[in-house]
């Protein structure tokens, strides 16, 4: 039987011969306990010489002490030509990489999307799309997620919570910049789902500190920019991913195109539907009756699921009615998706055994796979901004956190004029919509709109789970990281 382990040697050897870069420096690059291997993969057509570091950085809390320390896996290309001034790595971008939650790890990012090795399977292969082939990068596990922890039980506290969470990770990177001797990399930070709240508020905490950074990717979590200030066009516009939902699943009536049927929902949604929900009470019964019947048809829903007062439709509502002849609820991260979840258990055991073998890591237990899942997003406190009964209330229907973000995005792009934004949603996602995004952008100051990049592909929530997308997203986010450098 084929042990995991000989599976990167094995893929290697039926891999057809690609260009090799040049040789890697046997010189030692990984620093403090970081455990440190040597590999290669295909990327982009051409085989990449890299060096993997395994290991921990010490965290603080928001009083500055430390009280933990934080796992990364980083991978590093070496310099192939010296730099001006002796500084290692100045012109190669340097991208750190987190997933969500709360209490989320990196797994997500590194080992379906980003790394220069994904799982295929039940076993890891080369990205063709990593982002390797043009920036180093590191992924990083919060505090009480993969090998992360607070030094004691009692100090895991101290980072569960929106503004300890920006402190502490904006503290890591930094002294992982130092200790790497990075300083001079162009800096950027990506985001996954909450993921993007930490990536917005540490760009926004480091240019304060006077680190410059040169992006964010904010991938399938929208874009932190407070409430929304216009949340009943938000509300209108996220037709786009009902409508493409519903036609997924054969339940609109009529042939016609999809693009075609989002377009004039999309110009429906802003002349009459989001009117209707600002001031739903000054409709009189008749256009009451039209704008339900007209929102029902869109969704694929019976008129009596929406909300005769209010003409919403819920998230969580739509989730449940859509399929609700066959008893089925949609996914809350791709609505093509019902049933129970895949088994993750073979994928799991993946990851450990790459941890353990093939990077050498051995030290501590992975909270979620050989110890319990991380307690963060039970525990979590938001408090970024006041949680309101309304605020609440929208949490409870589906509609995002239980308070909103801060401005960070904003502030951080009105302070640091050449950083740029580029924003990912999938077309599936019930959290997230494409059409909002772009509203959302179109509605910020045009010096700063001209700085976003905006992306909708054809999947969920991980939207580079999907067949069609998941290469076309990280040669996106690679050519972002390689044009922004």
């Amino acid at each position: 039987m084929l042990r995991l382990a000989a599976i990167p040697a094995l893929m290697m050897a039926l891999t057809p011969a690609a260009p090799a870069v040049a040789a890697v420096s046997t010189t030692a690059v990984c620093k403090g306990d970081a455990v440190e291997t040597r590999h290669s993969a295909v990327i982009d057509g051409k085989r990449i010489a890299y060096v993997a570091c395994a290991g921990t950085l010490p965290v603080r809390n928001l009083a500055g002490e430390v009280r933990g320390a934080i796992f990364y896996t980083a991978y590093i290309v070496p310099d192939q030509k010296p730099k001006r001034g002796g500084k290692s790595g100045g012109a190669r971008p340097l991208t750190f990489v987190w997933n969500g939650g709360p209490g989320a790890d990196s797994r997500l990012l590194q080992f379906h999307a980003l790394g220069p090795r994904v799982i295929e399977g039940e076993r890891l292969v080369d990205n063709p799309a990593s982002p390797l082939a043009v920036s180093d990068l590191v992924f990083v596990d919060p505090v009480g997620t993969g090998f992360s922890r607070a030094d004691t039980p009692g100090h895991t506290a101290d980072f569960y919570g929106t503004r300890a969470d920006i402190a502490s990770v904006s503290g890591f990177v930094t002294d992982w910049r130092n200790a790497y001797a990075r300083t001079a990399a162009p800096l950027y930070l990506a985001g996954e789902s909450f993921g993007t709240w930490r990536a917005a508020g540490v760009a926004d905490a480091l240019v304060d500190a006077g680190t410059p950074v040169a992006g964010i990717a904010l991938i399938s979590g929208g874009i932190p920019l407070g409430d929304m200030p216009d949340r009943n066009l938000m509300r209108a516009l996220s037709l786009d991913s009902r409508i493409a939902t519903a036609h997924a699943l054969g339940k609109l009536a009529g042939g016609m195109d999809r693009a075609q049927l989002v377009a004039e929902a999309q110009t429906w949604a802003r002349q009459v539907y989001a009117p209707a929900l600002a001031a739903p009470d000054t409709l009189p019964p008749e256009r009451r009756a039209a704008v339900i019947a007209t929102l029902a048809r869109y969704q694929g829903i019976d008129p009596a699921i929406v909300d005769g007062k209010t003409l919403w439709v819920s998230p969580r509502q739509f989730r449940t009615a859509l399929l609700a002849d066959k008893g089925r609820t949609l996914d809350v991260f791709d609505m093509r998706q019902s049933g129970p979840a895949p088994d993750e258990k073979p994928q799991d055991a993946l990851v450990l055994d790459y941890y353990r073998t093939t990077l050498g890591y051995r030290v501590g237990s992975y909270a979620g796979i050989d110890a319990p899942a991380s307690d963060a997003g039970s525990n979590w406190q938001y408090d970024q901004a006041p949680i309101t009964k309304e605020s609440l209330a929208r949490a409870m229907a589906g509609e995002g956190p239980p308070s909103p973000s801060q401005l960070w995005t904003l502030r951080a792009m009105e302070k640091a004029p050449a950083l740029r934004t580029w924003v990912a949603a999938g077309r599936y996602d019930s959290l997230n919509s494409c059409a909002g995004n772009a509203a959302t952008v179109s509605a910020l100051p045009p010096a700063i709109a001209a700085r976003f990049v905006l992306r909708c592909y054809e999947g969920g929530h991980m939207m580079y789970e999907d067949d069609r997308s998941s290469r076309t997203f990280g040669r996106d986010l690679s050519t972002f990281l390689q044009q922004g450098a």
